[in-house]
């Protein structure tokens, strides 16, 4: 459905509801001017509001002013009367205006060098980015990130959210009236634009869950790093092995703590929130998760979801239409062809779906609740770590110390590696491999990570310093079994030789200093657990 189609159906449904209001047929005569003041306003705000649909969905790609003729069946030179008529600003300064507050997010909650980011928007060169953002933000783009300038999000009209300068903050957030809620709803659908892209790989870190929280925080105007979050969540420290198969999903974070829902809460906490969540059980509606959905997006809050488009894995959900039945948004998955018949994309980028409800693994929706105003204490973070990485059994879950014994154990038993296996079983233990080998670089990397900056914050405190070096042992004995098997590809040279039994002892080998260094760390931890 087009933009035009979309605002045809939404006028008409506007319309009706008019219609149906009590006594109007029989007042019909006596409100005929009123009633076309009406639809000459929604005629104004469904054009603006198709506008800046228009803007921010090609806010990176550039515009077509051809297109936008045609999207909304007017000349270029009307729309820019009509445009500046109705928001006493000009087409070319809105639309100038959304590509530097949209430059400014990237440069506030991002690292990529300036002028790259000034080239991704459109910007001829540094010059002309500079005196832009100056016009627009009243300061240059490199004192801007040196000050850590507030950039979150804002209502552009009704039913539409978008990256800003100057972001709602927490207690608009938390105070919206049900007033504004229905004004953003009376159309069926609110979307939040500019939430940054998920996928792995995304803010350099390959786990979900702090790459669904860095998005949506940094959209909400928070400051939050992709080290922060997997290490406040606890995610960074764990490691789990299923002993009675050969499981991939074992290294999910909601194994990190016994309770699964501990790491969720904790990743919420970590930013000052309390945390609301529906989990799927026999007994859940759809209405009950659409529901919640638009409690929060109205509230232009991005929602976290496991599944929707894929596996249940954390995605985001950035925006709904047909009153929630049609989910839009971010997933890990969604390039991937084996997802694809489900899906189609908006112009945004952003999946589209109506088939989430019959994905059986779309089992949680989870997004921020009361601002607490009250982030996890370091010690927190400590104890909470010291938990993860205690070695433990929890069901068929070898857990820490313990989960390195059954790894190594596994890939050495050779009855598991029979020279006549099929490819398939071969894939499955190579997949269970690589999912344990990513969990530990990324993890133990940006657990280093943080503990050097703390370090470096803490300079009378020597623990911080030897924390950072043991996990910086550990995440490197991780990337050298990548170096064992011949690369980080996942294709048939590196099966082929995990396949082998050398290869494996190698392998074995540098599990044993991946346990070694996890053992120091979590002695390290308790020692400064004491200190604080």
């Amino acid at each position: 459905m087009t933009h035009v189609d979309r605002v045809v159906k939404c006028k008409c449904n506007i319309i009706k509801k008019i219609e149906k209001r009590p006594g109007y047929h029989a007042i019909l005569s006596a409100l005929h001017e009123e009633k076309q003041a009406v639809v000459m306003w929604l005629d104004y705000y469904i054009f603006i509001w198709t506008v800046v649909i228009f803007v921010e969905c090609r806010i990176r790609s550039g515009f077509d002013y051809a297109e936008l003729e045609k999207e909304t069946g007017f000349s270029l030179s009307h729309i820019r009367a009509v445009f500046a008529g109705q928001t006493g600003t000009s087409l070319s300064r809105y639309v100038l205006s959304r590509r530097v507050a949209n430059a400014a997010f990237e440069i506030a909650h991002g690292d990529r060098n300036i002028l790259d980011i000034a080239m991704a928007y459109g910007f001829a060169n540094a010059d002309a980015f500079t005196r832009a953002f100056r016009r627009i933000a009243g300061i240059n783009p490199n004192d801007f990130r040196k000050q850590k300038r507030s950039v979150g999000h804002t209502m552009l009209c009704p039913g539409v959210f978008g990256v800003s300068i100057k972001p709602i903050i927490v207690e608009e957030m938390n105070d919206m009236n049900i007033e504004n809620k229905e004004k953003h709803t009376n159309e069926g659908g609110v979307v939040l634009y500019g939430v940054p892209k998920i996928h792995y790989g995304a803010f350099g870190g390959i786990t979900p869950l702090p790459i669904c929280m860095k998005a949506a925080a940094n959209y909400m105007g928070i400051d939050l790093d992709y080290a922060e979050a997997i290490v406040c969540s606890g995610a960074a420290f764990r490691f789990t092995w299923n002993e009675t198969c050969w499981d991939g999903g074992s290294v999910a974070d909601i194994f990190a703590f016994d309770d699964p829902l501990k790491v969720l809460r904790c990743a919420l906490e970590s930013v000052g929130y309390e945390y609301n969540l529906i989990e799927r059980n026999a007994t859940t509606k759809k209405s009950e998760f659409i529901d919640f959905i638009k409690e929060h997006i109205d509230k232009g809050l991005p929602v976290m979801a496991r599944g929707v488009v894929g596996p249940p894995e954390m995605g985001l959900i950035t925006g709904y239409r047909d009153n929630g039945n049609t989910l839009l948004g971010w997933s890990v998955f969604q390039d991937y062809p084996e997802v694809a018949g489900n899906i189609r994309f908006d112009e945004s980028g952003y999946y589209i779906t109506d088939q989430w409800w019959e994905n059986e693994y779309t089992n949680a929706v989870m997004s921020f609740g009361k601002a607490t105003g009250k982030r996890l204490t370091i010690k927190t973070v400590i104890e909470n770590a010291i938990a993860v990485m205690t070695p433990r059994r929890h069901g068929d879950y070898a857990k820490a110390g313990l989960a390195y014994d059954a790894w190594k154990k596994a890939i050495l038993d050779e009855n598991e590696f029979k020279p006549d296996m099929i490819s398939a079983l071969l894939v499955e233990r190579f997949m269970c491999q690589g999912d344990a080998m990513d969990c530990l670089a990324d993890g133990r990397h940006n657990a280093y990570q943080y503990f050097k900056k703390l370090a470096g914050e803490n300079p009378t405190q020597p623990l911080y310093e030897r924390i950072a070096e043991q996990f910086s042992t550990a995440a490197a004995s991780a990337q050298k079994m990548f170096d064992v098997l011949g690369g980080y590809e996942r294709g048939e040279v590196q099966m082929q030789a995990f396949a082998k039994h050398k290869t494996r002892v190698e392998i074995g080998n540098l599990i044993d200093q991946c346990k070694a260094a996890d053992e120091k760390a979590l002695a390290l931890l308790q020692a400064l657990a004491k200190a604080l």
